[in-house]
């Protein structure tokens, strides 16, 4: 599981170098030593070098990397240099093994190493052997000399292998490349031949299994590029960025109409009572309000009206015990005005 690994607190000569307060300092001579042995125990180790200093701690190379070789109990690691670890094998197989079976990935991020040397020469764990498999290239065409000059400036060329063993498939040929370990990948090549054929092919590096996506390169991964842009964010931060942003745009909306709703409550209120025009209420004794319940005419309470029907003239107002008459149709009043008049 990666784990990134914790900043580690400068030490007090870590500051003096960061403030240039040290100097050369005095020659001492050492007399001449017999260190035949210990040349002799190292050249059966080989030095692994940490490629993503972020992602491998050094402690954790000396027991991580032995089981992935299968070969516990087998080895002896220790550190060496800030990025660097020794293994010291027993038997010469187990230090071919290890050299020739790589490349080797501890936390998904490769390493590089290489047999340790009295006098190592200016690349010493700068390179790492690639098998390399070249698709694209037509049957016909397939000769180990067109595969050297289309991988031979990417390194040194180990091997070549036109048909694997056993393999009834022309898809891919391989080839063991040592590729420079700071520099970017290449994914993509174009082979033109002499015939005039223009051929794209497509590079694959075995068990290869991070890089950083905005360089190409093996030594960090993406939020860590020096070449990624200030406002350019890697994709799994945009897309981790962007989920949040949502979450708190739904939460903004729930707030602002909640809280809209009321704002305009308020200001419709103040809206509505600018609007109203104030109305002087004349005082009134109690008389006269007793007077007005009598007549039936305007209501108790000063702020609402209530109406009430009013009597016809022709209705006789009933006294108090008696009891109404019953309404005469018309026909019956139109029988009583012809006897009035047949009388007469």
């Amino acid at each position: 599981m990666y784990r990134p690994r914790k900043k580690k607190e400068p030490s007090l000569l870590d500051e003096l170098k960061e403030l240039e307060m040290l100097d050369e300092g005095k020659m001492v001579n050492i007399p001449e030593l017999e260190n035949d042995d210990l040349i002799e125990e190292n050249l059966m180790s080989v030095v692994v070098r940490c490629m993503n200093p972020a992602a491998h701690k050094v402690g954790g190379l000396v027991t991580a990397l032995p089981p992935i070789w299968g070969l516990e109990d087998k080895d002896h690691g220790r550190d060496v240099r800030e990025d660097k670890v020794q293994f010291i094998f027993q038997s010469d197989g187990d230090l071919h093994h290890v050299l020739t079976r790589g490349p080797w990935f501890v936390n998904g991020w490769i390493v590089s190493m290489d047999q340790w040397t009295p006098n190592p020469r200016p690349d010493f764990l700068c390179k790492i052997p690639f098998w390399i498999r070249i698709r694209g290239i037509p049957t016909h065409l397939l000769k180990k000399q067109a595969i050297e000059s289309l991988v031979g400036p990417l390194g040194k060329i180990e091997n070549v292998e036109l048909h694997a063993k056993h393999s009834i498939s022309v898809e891919y040929v391989r080839a063991q490349v040592w590729i420079d370990a700071d520099a970017p990948l290449q994914f993509r090549r174009i082979a033109r031949f002499k015939s005039g054929e223009v051929i794209p092919t497509e590079l694959e590096y075995e068990k290869l299994i991070n890089i950083c996506f905005t360089c190409k390169r093996l030594t960090h991964d993406q939020t860590r590029c020096p070449e990624q842009p200030p406002e350019q964010e890697p994709a799994t931060t945009r897309l981790a960025r962007g989920r949040e942003t949502s979450r708190s745009d739904k939460g903004f909306r729930r707030e602002t109409i909640t809280g809209g709703s009321s704002r305009s409550e308020t200001v419709a209120a103040r809206t509505l009572k600018s609007q109203v025009v104030p109305v002087t209420r004349t005082s009134r004794s109690s008389e006269h309000r007793k007077k007005d319940d009598k007549k039936g005419k305007n209501a108790a309470t000063p702020n609402t009206q209530i109406w009430k029907k009013k009597e016809s003239a022709s209705t006789p107002k009933l006294r108090i015990g008696e009891t109404p008459k019953a309404q005469e149709s018309p026909l019956c009043c139109l029988i009583k005005e012809q006897a009035l008049v047949d009388t007469n």
